[in-house]
């Protein structure tokens, strides 16, 4: 398994214009100024700034089985990559509410959730679905993530959940160009079993 300053040095070695990740106590932080590519699809709300995920895949290049929660227009190869969105026109490889997790997945079957759900009640509006529990949701993901698996959770908030759970790994600040809101990119690992 790789450490924090191994996935640290794999982000600066694949991205080496940007500004460096730092490892402090064991932990990954830093700031991502992403910009906006105006060349993109950007006609779904919410999707993705550009290069966030191969950012973000470019720290865990040891994680095989990956699951995209609250995936939006993010496609999969439904094997190794599975996409999980309550929307079905986004024809997702799992069509259901992100409370309902464990019962489509095992014990321990994932090596890293990429999750960027809606962040406040204005994007819940905005796509036609009621809040949920985020805490809840946080505290599923480690049911389904192998010990020493990742949770990376995009938000405007860092989440609540329990040390008994998940271990803080690093926080990384977003913002994608002006009058954009500032995220965070909150990553959590599953404490590996002794």
């Amino acid at each position: 398994m790789l450490t924090p300053k191994e996935r640290a040095n794999n982000f600066s070695s694949s991205y080496p214009q940007y500004s460096p990740l730092i490892v402090h106590n064991n932990r990954l932080y830093g700031f991502w100024l992403i910009g906006r590519w105006y060349a993109s699809d950007r006609s779904f709300y919410g999707s993705y700034p550009p290069s966030y995920l191969s950012r973000v895949r470019s720290l865990f290049p040891d994680c095989v089985k990956v699951l995209h929660l609250f995936s939006g227009i993010v496609k999969g190869d439904g094997v190794n990559e599975i996409t999980y969105d309550i929307n079905p026109e986004l024809k997702p490889d799992i069509c259901d509410d992100g409370c309902n997790l464990v019962s489509h997945f095992n014990k321990n079957e994932f090596d890293l959730i990429l999750a960027d759900p809606p962040y406040e009640e204005r994007d819940f509006k905005k796509y036609g679905y009621k809040p949920f529990n985020k805490k809840k949701v946080v505290k599923d993901c480690s049911l389904i993530v192998n010990p020493g698996g990742f949770l990376v959770w995009l938000d405007t908030i860092l989440p609540s959940f329990s040390k008994r759970d998940w271990q803080l790994y690093g926080i990384i600040g977003l913002i994608q160009s002006t009058n954009h809101r500032i995220r965070s990119i909150n990553i959590f690992q599953k404490e590996v079993l002794p």
